[in-house]
C-alpha cells in the first residue's frame, strides 16, 4: 500500500504549484493570441519534438512552398489542449485519444486526422536512489491523468510487480513544470516527452524506461472537417507533416 504520508509535503507543494499554472498557455510567441487570419489553418500544438516537425516546416518555408498557410498555437499541457478544444480555439489539435474520448459532446469532439507516435521516457530524479521500475514503490510519478502517459506508467509498474496503490500518480499537466519538478526532486519521477527528456538525461537523471506511445496525433475539429476549404488544407497538412517528418529523420 502506498504510504501517502511520505510525500505529503511534496504533494501539497505540487497542488499549490499546479493551481495557477495548469490552465495557462505556454510562452511560445504564437500562443499569446489566436490568429485572426481566417484563411490560415490554426493548429494547436504542444512543446514536444513531434510538434517541432510542424514548427520547422513553418519556419523553413516548407509549408509556404506547399501552398499551406498555418498558424501554430502552443499549449504547455494536454489539459490546456482540452480547454482549447472546448473553446473552439483551433482547427486542428495535437491531442491524446484517451482524453478525446472524455469529450461527451459530438459537436465538439475532434476526429483523428493523422496518428503520430510520440517518444516518452520514465525518468527518476538522480538523488532519489531509484534505479529500477520496481524501486518506484511508495514513490511519486508525475504525469497527465487519464492519458496514454498514465496508461504507460501503469502498465510499466504492473509489469514490475507493483500494485495499483504502490505508486502515486501526481497530476502535473504542464510539460515544462513536470520536467522542472523532476530535476529539482520535488517529485521522484515523471513521464517526460522529448526534447525535455534529453535535458534530464544530460544532467544525470535516471531513465527507467523509454517507449514510443501510439494513440496520439493530430485531431481535426468538426467545424474544420465540414468546411470545404479546410478539407483541402487538412489534406495538405497531412502531406506536409509526413514529408517534414521524413526529412527530420533521414
Amino acid at each position: 500500500m502506498f504510504r501517502l504520508t511520505k510525500h505529503a509535503l511534496t504533494a501539497l507543494l505540487c497542488i499549490g504549484t499546479l493551481v495557477p499554472t495548469s490552465c495557462n498557455k505556454g510562452n511560445d510567441k504564437d500562443s499569446t493570441n489566436i490568429p485572426s487570419n481566417s484563411q490560415a489553418l490554426r493548429i494547436a500544438v504542444l512543446p514536444i519534438w513531434e510538434c517541432d516537425i510542424l514548427r520547422n516546416a513553418k519556419e523553413s518555408g516548407m509549408a509556404d512552398d506547399m501552398g499551406l498557410n498555418i498558424d501554430l498555437i502552443t499549449y504547455d499541457a494536454l489539459m490546456d489542449m482540452d480547454t482549447a478544444i472546448l473553446s473552439h480555439a483551433a482547427d486542428v489539435y495535437f491531442e491524446d485519444s484517451l482524453r478525446i474520448c472524455r469529450i461527451q459532446d459530438d459537436s465538439i469532439r475532434p476526429s483523428m486526422l493523422l496518428p503520430i507516435d510520440v517518444k516518452f521516457s520514465l525518468i527518476a530524479n538522480k538523488d532519489k536512489n531509484i534505479t529500477s521500475v520496481k524501486a518506484l514503490r511508495t514513490n511519486m510519478v508525475g504525469l497527465t491523468r487519464w492519458s496514454q502517459l498514465e496508461k504507460f506508467a501503469s502498465e510499466t509498474t504492473e509489469s514490475a510487480g507493483l500494485g495499483e496503490m504502490d505508486v502515486y500518480h501526481a497530476q502535473i499537466n504542464s510539460i515544462p513544470l513536470r520536467t522542472s519538478m523532476t530535476r529539482q526532486g520535488l517529485i521522484d519521477a515523471a513521464v517526460i516527452p522529448y526534447p525535455w527528456a534529453d535535458t534530464l538525461k544530460s544532467t544525470g537523471h535516471y531513465v527507467l524506461k523509454e517507449t514510443i506511445l501510439s494513440g496520439m496525433g493530430l485531431f481535426v475539429s468538426p467545424s474544420a472537417q465540414n468546411d470545404t476549404i479546410k478539407q483541402i488544407q487538412l489534406q495538405q497538412l497531412k502531406k506536409l507533416y509526413l514529408e517534414a517528418l521524413k526529412q527530420a529523420t533521414e
